[in-house]
C-alpha cells in the first residue's frame, strides 16, 4: 500500500480522532456565545500567541461574519499573523488550476476529451489514453511525481518547466491503472494541466493566474512561486513554514500546478465571492465540477479540481456534508483548507503554517464553524 507524504493531501484518521478528542469540551452547549466569542473560546485555548499558528475567515449568506489571525508567522522578528500574511496554500492550488482549465474551456481553447498527447506528443507512449477530464480527476493512472518517487533529492531545483524530460527512466513513465478506471491521487496531473494552460494559452502559469484569477477578482497578494523564488523573497509579510524555514523538507523543488499558489485570508474571501458570483467561471462550468466523478480511496470523491462531500470518510458529517466541495492542502509545515457549504451558504478558509499542531487546530475550527450553522 502507498504511503502519503507530508508534501500530497495531509489528509489522515489520526487527526480526526486526536481533534474529536480535542473538541470534546468545545461539543458542550454554548448557546449563550455568539460564533465569534466560540471562536475566540476555542484559539485561546488551543493556540498560543508566540508560535506558528493561523488565519481564518468565515463567509455566510454573502457576508463575512467572522475574520482573525493568531501566532506568528514567523519567528525571527516575532512577526505575528494578519489577514494579508501570504501562506503557501499547498493544494488548494488545484482547484485554482482547475478552474483555468475551465475559463479555457469557455474560449472552445480545452475539451474534457482532449488527450494529454495531443498537447504533448513527446510524453511516454503508455500515456495515449489519457485526457484532460483524467487529470482534473486524479484518473489518468499517473504515479505521483513526489509520493511514488523513492528518491526526493531527485527532485531537487527540478523545474516546471523541465519537468516533461523528468518522466524517462525515473518509474514515472508506467501507469498504475487504464486511465479512467480508478481513482488515485496524482500530483503528477496537476503539473501536466499547468503545462496544457501554459500550450493553450501562450503565457506562463503565473502570468495566466495573473491575468485571468488574480488581477479581475483583486486579489493582489496572491501569486505563484516562480521557478527562481521561495516564499521568502516575496516580501515582509510571509508565512514560514513551521515560522522558521525556508526550504521544503525533504526536496527543494519548484514545480506549480499541483501546489505552488501563495495567498492570503483577505485574498481568498474574494478569490469566494467571485467563484460564487461567476465572475471566474460560468455557473455551468461551476456546475460541472462540483459533482463527484469517482472515489480517491482513503481521501475523498473527487470532480474537476475539488474534492466532494459524497461518500463515506474520515470527514464525512463532521467536515463535509453530501453538497459541499472543497480542498485541504499542506506543502512542508503549510496546513490549509477551503470549504464550500451550499446547503448551509457557508464558507470557510483557514491558512496555517505550524504543521501537525495547527492542521489539529484547523480541523477542530472547521468542525465548529459547522456545528453552529446546524444547529
Amino acid at each position: 500500500m502507498k504511503t502519503r507524504s507530508n508534501l500530497s493531501e495531509l489528509i489522515w484518521l489520526l487527526a480526526l480522532i486526536i481533534v474529536t478528542q480535542s473538541c470534546a469540551d468545545d461539543d458542550q452547549p454554548t448557546e449563550a456565545l455568539t460564533l465569534p466569542e466560540q471562536i475566540d473560546q476555542y484559539l485561546a485555548d488551543h493556540q498560543s500567541t508566540d508560535s506558528p499558528g493561523l488565519s481564518i475567515a468565515i463567509r455566510q449568506a454573502g457576508q463575512t461574519v467572522y475574520q482573525n489571525n493568531r501566532g506568528l508567522a514567523r519567528e525571527s522578528g516575532q512577526r505575528v499573523i494578519d489577514s494579508d500574511t501570504q501562506f503557501r496554500v499547498g493544494s488548494i492550488t488545484k482547484p485554482i488550476t482547475a478552474i483555468a482549465i475551465m475559463q479555457l474551456l469557455e474560449q472552445g481553447e480545452i475539451g474534457l476529451n482532449n488527450k494529454l498527447l495531443s498537447f504533448y506528443p513527446e510524453l511516454p507512449a503508455a500515456f495515449e489514453a489519457i485526457t484532460v477530464e483524467h487529470l482534473l480527476t486524479h484518473r489518468s493512472g499517473l504515479l505521483d511525481y513526489i509520493d511514488d518517487n523513492t528518491d526526493l533529492s531527485a527532485l531537487d531545483n527540478v523545474q516546471t518547466s523541465t519537468v516533461l524530460g523528468f518522466f524517462d527512466d525515473t518509474g514515472l513513465e508506467n501507469l498504475n491503472f487504464v486511465p479512467g478506471t480508478a481513482g488515485d491521487y496524482s500530483n503528477t496531473g496537476y503539473v501536466l494541466l499547468a503545462l496544457i494552460i501554459e500550450k493553450v494559452s501562450g503565457m506562463s502559469y503565473p502570468d495566466y493566474l495573473r491575468q485571468n484569477l488574480f488581477n479581475p477578482t483583486g486579489m493582489t497578494r496572491s501569486f505563484v512561486i516562480s521557478e527562481h523564488q521561495h516564499l521568502g523573497d516575496a516580501g515582509n509579510n510571509y508565512a514560514l513554514s513551521f515560522g522558521n524555514s525556508l526550504k521544503v523538507k525533504g526536496f527543494n523543488s519548484l514545480i506549480y500546478g499541483a501546489s505552488g499558489v501563495a495567498s492570503t485570508t483577505n485574498d481568498l474571501l474574494l478569490f469566494m465571492e467571485a467563484l460564487l458570483s461567476n465572475e471566474l467561471i460560468s455557473q455551468e462550468s461551476l456546475d460541472l465540477m462540483i459533482p463527484s466523478r469517482g472515489a480517491i480511496p482513503g481521501i475523498a470523491d473527487y470532480g474537476l479540481g475539488w474534492m466532494t462531500g459524497t461518500g463515506q470518510y474520515w470527514h464525512s458529517a463532521d467536515l463535509t456534508d453530501n453538497n459541499d466541495f472543497w480542498h485541504s492542502g499542506g506543502f512542508d509545515g503549510y496546513r490549509t483548507v477551503l470549504s464550500f457549504n451550499p446547503d448551509l451558504d457557508l464558507q470557510v478558509v483557514i491558512l496555517t503554517n505550524g504543521g501537525d499542531a495547527t492542521q489539529e487546530i484547523m480541523w477542530g475550527l472547521l468542525k465548529l464553524v459547522r456545528n453552529h450553522y446546524k444547529q
